[in-house]
């Protein structure tokens, strides 16, 4: 068994089955949207337990494509402990730990997924100018003003709100609120989408937790420093 994960083959014929799997799941998606549409509005953990039940027939090669990167997990895992025993020297020592930057830069970004998946939030909705919405842990949001600039046509050209962060009734955070300019706080983002000015001012807000986001910037990072030095230092032997 520990061969088995060992193995260069079994990290090639995984990566093969992931590649397949992902061109499948390419060509079933647009071809039911009503399935996996609610995947982009809410977190994995949500859309699992709500939409799957009624859709394996659609979702399977989700879950196979799932087993095959965990199984690539455990295989990177094995590799790179396997690669720490070895005999290092200070010749080679930024040639063999390069290769231990990007497993664990890849690792990184797959705990990353896997918070995001499972304790993250993703909510949005109309929240009228003065509104005031409760959010998870104890969190809340008021939305105090909404201004928008137009041409003398009447035209929309700009807009923006005013919104403060609560948490545990205290403001934690005020912030003006733009197309490209959202409000972000301990791994909150809080989004303006667009305006309605139809019954009175009121936003189009996306509100995201994403507690793994920091560990996917730190799996990015090492990612591609693990990449670039391999790639220097085996032109440089060359």
């Amino acid at each position: 068994m520990k061969n088995l994960f060992l193995s260069l083959k079994t990290t090639a014929w995984t990566l093969s089955a992931l590649i397949c799997l992902f061109f499948f799941g390419s060509y079933m998606m647009p071809m039911h949207r009503d399935v996996f549409t609610p995947m982009n509005d809410d977190i994995l953990y949500n859309w699992v337990k709500v939409t799957v039940p009624d859709s394996l027939w659609y979702t399977w090669w989700f879950f196979a494509a799932v087993a095959a990167l965990a199984l690539l997990t455990i295989n990177t895992i094995v590799c790179s402990l396997q690669a720490l025993k070895g005999q290092w020297t200070r010749s080679d020592f930024f040639l063999r730990l390069s290769p231990q930057l990007i497993h664990s830069g890849f690792l990184f970004i797959l705990i990353a997924h896997l918070l995001s998946a499972f304790w993250g939030y993703r909510l949005s909705g109309v929240m009228p100018e003065g509104a005031y919405a409760p959010l998870p842990e104890d969190m809340a949001l008021r939305l105090e003003h909404i201004y928008a600039r137009t041409d003398a046509l009447g035209v929309m050209q700009d807009w923006t709100a005013e919104a403060s962060l609560y948490e545990n009734n205290q403001v934690v955070k005020s912030s003006m609120l733009g197309p490209n300019s959202p409000l972000l706080y301990d791994g909150v983002g809080i989004y303006l989408k667009s305006l309605s000015f139809d019954g009175g001012p009121a936003a189009f807000l996306l509100i995201v937790r994403d507690p793994g986001a920091k560990w996917a910037f730190i799996g990015s990072i090492l990612f591609m420093l693990g990449l670039l030095s391999l790639l220097v230092l085996k032109w440089r032997k060359e």
